[in-house]
């Protein structure tokens, strides 16, 4: 299973500018969504020649924030201009690279923890930061049974993820986690693992397509 992220070229969005405009032909707002996919895609074509991607959303991993099938525009993290790249920040959604058999993939997930932060997850997700309970209003959290290993701080089960708790982030690595915290293709498993901080590829910015969703905007690095 992949991390469920694509990134897409110009003609890609060009086509599908065209197929949802066909299908708004049939609807009385064919001309208002004609025109809003337009802005959003000519924003992204002219972003992604200078200083961003297009990435298409494969899975439903990240909750409300990014949907399957949205394409989001993401700031590249590797400008040469110091005055428009970002570091990473708690809660920021970010383009990050990993390893699963041996392949090199991609996928969106959100940064919870930062190095040098002390790190727990619960069965159900949620997430104990430096001894708090984090607030996260973004993530749904899992259906498990109501057990002492299920509560705020607890141990996620080791069968799924051989992890211990808490865990201490190290030097140069970032602790990244689904929205949707039924999807455990994240650092919560060892296959996956904490990100190296090298290996952030880019920060999501905004949705551009559907039509309906064009103009979402993503949190930032705090």
């Amino acid at each position: 299973m992949s991390g469920g992220v694509e990134r897409v070229t110009e003609a890609q969005v060009r086509r599908e500018l065209l197929r949802e405009a066909d299908r708004d032909g049939r609807r009385r707002t064919r001309v208002g969504a004609a025109v809003v996919l337009a802005l959003a895609l000519a924003l992204g074509v002219l972003a992604s020649r200078f200083a961003a991607t297009l990435v298409l959303i494969r899975t439903d991993a990240m909750g409300d924030a990014l949907r399957s099938g949205d394409v989001a525009l993401c700031l590249r993290a590797d400008l040469p201009v110091p005055a428009l790249n970002r570091s990473a920040g708690r809660g920021a959604l970010a383009l990050v690279r990993y390893t699963e058999n041996g392949l090199r993939r991609e996928a969106v997930r959100r940064i919870v923890g930062l190095p040098g932060d002390e790190v727990s997850v619960a069965a159900d997700g949620r997430v104990t930061l430096n001894g708090e309970l984090l607030d996260e209003p973004y993530a749904r959290w899992r259906a498990v049974a109501e057990a002492p290993e299920a509560q705020p701080g607890g141990a996620i089960e080791p069968a799924e993820t051989e992890l211990e708790y808490p865990i201490t982030v190290p030097e140069g690595r970032l602790f990244v986690l689904s929205d949707d915290r039924e999807a455990l293709l994240d650092s919560r498993i060892e296959r996956f693992g904490l990100v190296e901080e090298k290996d952030v590829l880019g920060w999501p910015l905004c949705v551009l397509w559907p039509a309906h969703r064009a103009g979402t905007r993503l949190a930032g690095p705090e």
